[in-house]
Parts: structure tokens; sequence; C-alpha cells
């Protein structure tokens, strides 16, 4: 039987461990892909959640060809941004974050969606062996992942201790957050049904009526009808190239692409006024593409012109036969609500204040909502590659800066270890030691940062290759 080569690169620390319980089986990258992903959305508690939304850039290796999945959050047709204000509430995460709780806030995803397509066009294996391992591990129990740690120290008591489901759920960590175990039965029960009945019984069957029965009971705006009539989206794509590299990546209605390709221009040129072409980025992004209505018409309009002039997970994986799978997922910061019945956590997405800027999208109703992430495909002569990460609006300077670094030496492991800054909205500014770069009042960080990101790449040239990001675990396997 033919053995597949596979390389996954990964901000999910258990991934590995879901990647060796399969490797004997001969996974090819989308297996890697999928049981990465669900692992996970069961581990990486608090970053991410079983109610994702998600950006897919993958390469078909048989085809020769690029495509985008847009699995991103959409508000429900009967929302009504006016009640968050009531849920609002402050964390000391990232110094300091507003955000909103509640099942109000709670947007429609799309990771199951895309999990899908994935599975029906690319996997080897069944369904259910690439639910055993998350499945497993929501059974029998885990310790947090240092990203977990870090981000529960300051999102536990405010964001999920006030639910009860929550708080019954979470005590062992509530009490020792360094050691405590995490066990979700009731998702694992949850992933059985969905490994025999499909990723489609989200949307249409049991676990959807579960799902809506508490965000209907708990005052959020979601029906099942929302579930039922939710839509990717497929190539919404930009190509453009950059030095010797070709970037592929998604052209709305996410405005992480163009932010990639703005943060790109900006940096690539004249190094003068710096902080000047920077912050300019950051406003021209509040004023003309935080808006809602046909933003993807708009943004694809504005990648075209830089073309011609020059809270998240990251997975990556490729394997030797040319298929390449770069995808970010997303639940927002957490809206802490438990569904008892299923173990889902629910996503706020709908409550990210720094998402939503202009406000909580107002009337706005069964529209995309704004997101960072942007998954690439990087092709040259020679290489094809994954490149995504995560870090919210973070996401752009990590890897505009890492994409410059690879054009300079060629080599992933030094770009993506190499010291970055960032430039805030208000003008703040962050540098990990050594960047060199100096700007006035300028906050020097520590060493590899989680704060900047968690650059991730995989590629495949005369052998596969993955490099995790150090500030993020590093997280790296290859199955050769």
């Amino acid at each position: 039987m033919f053995c597949v080569k596979v390389s996954l690169a990964s901000t999910a620390q258990y991934s590995i461990q879901a990647c060796e319980a399969i490797k004997d089986l001969r996974p090819n990258a989308a297996d890697i892909l999928i049981t990465s992903v669900l692992t996970s959305m069961v581990s990486d508690l608090g970053v991410v959640s079983p109610t994702s939304g998600a950006l897919l850039t993958y390469h078909d290796g048989k085809k020769g060809t690029t495509h985008t999945i847009d699995g991103y959050f959409v508000s429900p047709r009967n929302f009504n941004g006016n009640d968050h204000q009531e849920h609002r509430i402050s964390m000391t995460y990232g110094g300091h974050v507003e955000t909103c709780k509640g099942a109000n806030t709670f947007a429609i995803p799309g990771i199951y969606k895309v999990l899908d397509i994935i599975y029906r066009r690319y996997s080897s294996l069944p369904l259910e062996t690439l639910f055993e391992f998350p499945i497993m591990l929501a059974k029998e129990g885990y310790k947090l992942t240092q990203p977990s740690k870090d981000y529960l120290e300051h999102s536990l008591e405010p964001l999920y201790m006030w639910h009860p489901e929550s708080k019954s759920t979470l005590r062992n960590i509530s009490k020792n957050i360094e050691d405590g175990v995490v066990v979700l039965s009731k998702l694992a029960d949850t992933y059985s049904h969905m490994s025999r009945d499909g990723f489609e019984d989200f949307y249409y069957g049991d676990i959807s009526k579960e799902l809506i029965s508490t965000v209907e009971a708990e005052g959020g705006h979601a029906t099942e009808d929302d579930l039922m009539n939710y839509q990717i989206i497929e190539d919404n794509k930009f190509s453009t190239k950059i030095g010797s590299l070709n970037l592929t990546g998604h052209s709305g209605p996410s405005i992480g692409g163009l932010m990639v390709l703005k943060y790109i221009d900006a940096l690539k040129n004249n190094q003068d006024n710096l902080l000047n072409k920077l912050t300019k980025v950051y406003q021209e992004r509040n004023d003309q593409y935080e808006f809602f209505g046909n933003r993807q018409k708009f943004i694809a309009e504005q990648i075209r012109t830089i073309s011609q002039s020059s809270s998240t997970i990251q997975v990556n994986t490729s394997d030797d036969t040319n298929n390449h799978f770069s995808i970010t997922f997303s639940s927002g910061y957490g809206s802490g609500v438990l569904c008892g019945n299923t173990g889902m956590y629910l996503n706020n997405s709908l409550g990210e204040i720094e998402l939503n800027p202009q406000g909580f999208l107002g009337s706005t109703k069964n529209d995309r909502l704004i997101s960072n992430m942007s998954p690439m495909i990087i092709e040259s002569k020679d290489m094809l590659a994954t490149i995504g990460s995560p870090g919210a609006d973070r996401i752009s300077s990590a890897l505009a800066q890492v994409i410059l670094s690879f054009l300079e030496v060629e080599n992933w492991d030094i770009a993506i270890n190499k010291p970055r800054f960032h430039i805030n909205g208000d003008g703040t500014i962050r540098t990990e030691p050594d960047s060199g770069y100096s700007f006035p009042n300028q906050i020097i960080t520590d060493p590899n940062d989680m704060y900047f990101g968690g650059v991730c790449v995989t590629s495949y040239e005369k052998n596969l290759f993955a490099k995790g990001d150090p500030r993020r675990g590093n997280t790296s396997w290859i199955n050769d």
C-alpha cells in the first residue's frame, strides 16, 4: 500500500499526539488536518471551542490549483446588537481587554462545513478514526496547554465562572489551573455521535437542536434555521507576487489578507517614517474596512491596487502528493456558556469589541463578521508552502514580517524565529528584544512572547518541512 508522507505545524500542542495516534494507518495531509483541528477544539480550552469559525486555504496537488474556503461566522437573521452592553466585561488579558459574554454573543460557525468538504474531497481514513483521539482526550481528561493557562489565568473568573454548567465542568482547574484536569464527557459523547452521523449533524441534526435550545433559553438570537442555512464561500481569493513568492489567500469578506498585504507594502520599502506608515494602515482599517454590507467587493478592489504597487489556532499540513492545507480558526474570547447536553462551549464572536469598533454590528443581520485571519499558500519556482498565524490583529504584522524575512534569508526557521514588533492602532508599540527596530516609547517584551502570534509553515520542495512558532509551543511533526 502506498504510504503518504505528511508534515504538520500547529499552535495546538496536543495535535502531535493526535497525529501519532493514526500515523501507522498511513494518513494523508487532510486526515492529519481534520484530527488535529478536532483535537484542538477539545484541548485548547478558552483559546478556541467546538463552535469555531474558520478560514482555509489549500493546494490540490493532483489538479495543481489553489483554493480558499470561508467558514467564518455569520450573524443570526434575528440579531440585535443593542443588547450587548449589559453583558460587557473587562479582563486583564493582554494588559486590558473588553468583550461581552452570554448566549446573545453566539454567531453561526462554519468549522464543520469546512472539515466536511476536506473530508469528502481528500481524506483517506474513516471519519470515526479521525475522531478517536479527540474523543479519548475529552473522555479521559487532559491538563491545560500553556496558551490555555496563559489565557484562563485572566479569563476564567470573568468569562466562565458565572455560568453554572461551565463552573461545574471547570471546578478542577478553578482550584488548580496548573495541574487541574479538564474532563469533557458530554463533548466526547457529542463527537462520538458526529463521528457516526457526520459533520452535517451540527447544522441539521440532534446537535443543532440541543445547541439552539441552550441559546434560546439563555437569551441568544440564533435559531435552527440559522444553522440550517449557513453557507460556506469558496474561492474568493487573491493571488499576488511579492518578490520571488506568489501568495494566495482570502480576498474577502475577511480583511486579514488585505491587512497582511498592507503591512508588507509598508515594511518592504523605505524604512523612513515607518511608524507613520503603519499607523496609517490601522487608520485606514478603522475608517474604511470595518464595515458590513458589500465588503467583499471593496476588499478585492483594494487588494488589486496593492498588487499593482506591491484569540485563534493555526494548523498547517502538507504531504508528498503535494496537497497542502492552512487553516486558522477562532471562537472569539468565548461566551462562557456551556451547552450542557452537547458539552460544547459557545463562541462570543458577536461580542468581540476589537473586531467591531464601530459598534456591536447594530442592526446587521445574516452577514459575515470581520476577521483578521489570513491562512495562505506560498509558491515559488522550487517550493510550495503553507503559512498562517493566530494572534488577533497581530496576525497581519507577524505574517508580513516573516514573509519579508524569508525573502531575505530563504530559511523558514530563521524567518519565524526572528524577533518581531507590533504597532497598535492607538500608536503604542511592543517589540521583542533585538528586533532591529527602535521606536519612541516602545515597550520591550520577553523573547518569544505569544503576544506576537504563532506563525506556522509546512512545505514540500525536495523533502517535507514543518516549522512551528516557539512563541506558541514550536509544535511540528513529520511522518516520514
